[in-house]
């Protein structure tokens, strides 16, 4: 049984950090790193790339999502520092939409590279006399869909094939009058949500009655700006949610179900928007991308996240079996390894070994029977 796609999620506290390998015959796998948690996690994540072999040791593509200080904060360390924590490290592409990329609300263009530069030196893309190479998919553009709705496929050749899905130019429109702002929050390290008081924990049972509750969407300009992609890869299929807007990541989803002549994107594994945020997580998303897997990065101890009701809506869609893939356990996420609650609504769930944290799903390719992944940190010791 050949695996395609390998999705690690590796503990990033209330953030997301994401390695993900696309499994090639007599290659070196494909590799992506996506986000990089707060800062503070750089330290784990250098140490899961010094495991990478040092003859593979390339990261095909780094992708920072959005300027949130849980996504953006590791990353930030490791452009900083890899070269030398890392060593024999290199980096294919970067995916960052700065400055430099955002169209003006008034004449659609772009500003001159030059205006990026500040953020680029936080990369790491230009002190180090050593530029990193910055969207070169898309020409050095922004990372983005043509419109609310569209879609942009990016093939690699041999590898996957990458559907980028969110932003769009409004979504990145707003981002540009709000940069300053969302920059110093990020320089601070706070994200760009409102925190709301945490809820007491109660026990689950109606799944519905939290599926259907009423909960309004996400408004912060930095997750409307994140870069979101459909992975998919020997006839497997991944999607990485980031923190994206239910209403711009749908919206995308159904015109890539229209061009294929389907009314939904089935996926194996979807990683949820926004740590599983009811704000971001809607039946109506859930419906446009059914997934055998759904996958939860955080901890919760910033916004309590997972909600309920985002769960809830992914465990109450049509009546499959899923699996809900948490990469801590805690007492918010365990309350969903009930039996008779799992039993009830055909779901199951996977977590971390004890004492440990982060999970790691083998996806198969498409001939082969469904894999369910294991948890832990993965122990690469081949190519």
């Amino acid at each position: 049984m050949s695996t395609a796609i390998t999705l690690e999620v590796l503990p990033a506290r209330f953030g997301d950090c994401l390695l993900v390998d696309c499994h090639r015959n007599g290659e070196r796998p494909w590799r992506a790193l996506i986000d990089g948690g707060p800062s503070d996690c750089w330290p784990r994540l250098r140490d899961r790339l010094l495991e990478i072999p040092s003859q593979n040791r390339h990261l095909d593509l780094v992708v920072v999502t959005h300027i949130d200080h849980d996504h953006i904060g590791g990353l930030l360390r490791f452009f900083e520092d890899f070269r030398q924590a890392v060593p024999g490290l290199t980096v294919g592409d970067v995916w960052f939409n700065g400055l430099a990329q955002l169209p003006d609300p008034d004449t659609g263009a772009a500003r001159s590279v030059t205006e990026g530069e500040s953020l680029v030196a936080l990369l790491g893309g230009r002190d180090s006399g050593d530029a990193l190479p910055w969207n070169c998919a898309f020409g050095g553009a922004a990372v983005m869909t043509p419109d609310h709705g569209a879609f942009v496929e990016s093939a690699v050749a041999a590898g996957p094939t990458l559907t980028v899905l969110s932003p769009t130019p409004k979504r990145l429109a707003i981002l540009r009058r709000r940069w300053l702002a969302e920059l110093d929050r990020l320089q601070r390290g706070v994200p760009s949500d409102e925190h709301e008081p945490a809820l007491p924990l109660t026990p689950l049972s109606d799944l519905e009655r939290l599926a259907a509750a009423a909960t309004t969407n996400d408004a912060a300009p930095a997750n409307g700006s994140s870069i979101v992609f459909l992975l998919e890869h020997q006839g497997a299929s991944c999607l990485l949610g980031a923190d994206a807007f239910p209403n711009v990541l749908g919206a995308a989803l159904a015109g890539v179900a229209q061009a294929r002549g389907a009314t939904s994107v089935p996926v194996d594994a979807f990683k949820l928007p926004h740590h599983a945020s009811r704000a971001n997580v809607t039946a109506t998303l859930a419906a446009l991308a059914p997934a055998a897997h759904y996958v939860v990065s955080t901890n919760g101890d910033r916004f309590d996240h997972p909600d309920d009701e985002a769960l809830a809506r992914v465990a109450t869609l049509d009546e499959r079996d899923v699996t809900l893939w948490f990469n801590y356990r805690n007492p918010r996420t365990e309350r969903w390894d009930n039996p008779a609650l799992q039993q009830r609504y055909r779901f199951r769930t996977c977590y971390p070994p004890e004492g440990t944290d982060g999970v790691r799903l083998e996806l198969p390719a498409h001939d082969d029977e469904a894999t369910l992944g294991r948890p832990g940190p993965n122990r690469e010791t081949t190519g």
